[in-house]
């Protein structure tokens, strides 16, 4: 999937390092799902849960943050930096990581959302660093 943004890097060195930083983000017990997700809606690389359509998941997170980044500049907030959603069985959080990627992470309705945060921002650090050297 990493072939979506036309690399001639080492493919397979940056699926593993994408990978690697999103399976650290999934080991918090909290987190029930990780994607990494081009702007314009694409999938790059995934954890999710069996039965998830990969596709729609990425086209969905790439619309909301279309969608919040239009209602932070119209009503003068700045620049988005992240969008939650929540619902009856979780939060999905939609992360910007880099300028051409969106990190996805989906947590449990009760989490310790101080700790995903953390978890999250370290996440995004560690795509922002891997997505460019693309």
């Amino acid at each position: 999937m990493i072939s979506a943004f036309g690399s001639e890097g080492s493919v397979h060195s940056i699926e593993g390092q994408l990978a690697t930083a999103m399976e650290g983000l999934r080991r918090l017990s909290d987190v029930l799902a990780v994607a990494v997700v081009r702007r314009d809606g694409l999938m790059i690389s995934q954890i999710l849960p069996r039965g998830s359509d990969p596709r729609k998941v990425a086209a969905m997170c790439a619309a909301l943050v279309g969608t919040s980044e239009l209602a932070a500049a119209e009503l003068g907030q700045g620049r988005f930096l992240q969008s939650i959603v929540e619902a009856e069985e979780g939060k999905v959080i939609s992360t910007g990581a880099g300028e051409r990627a969106l990190l996805l992470t989906i947590v449990r309705a009760d989490s310790n959302m101080g700790l995903v945060l953390l978890g999250i921002e370290r996440t995004v650090r560690e795509i922002e660093v891997v997505l460019s050297g693309m």
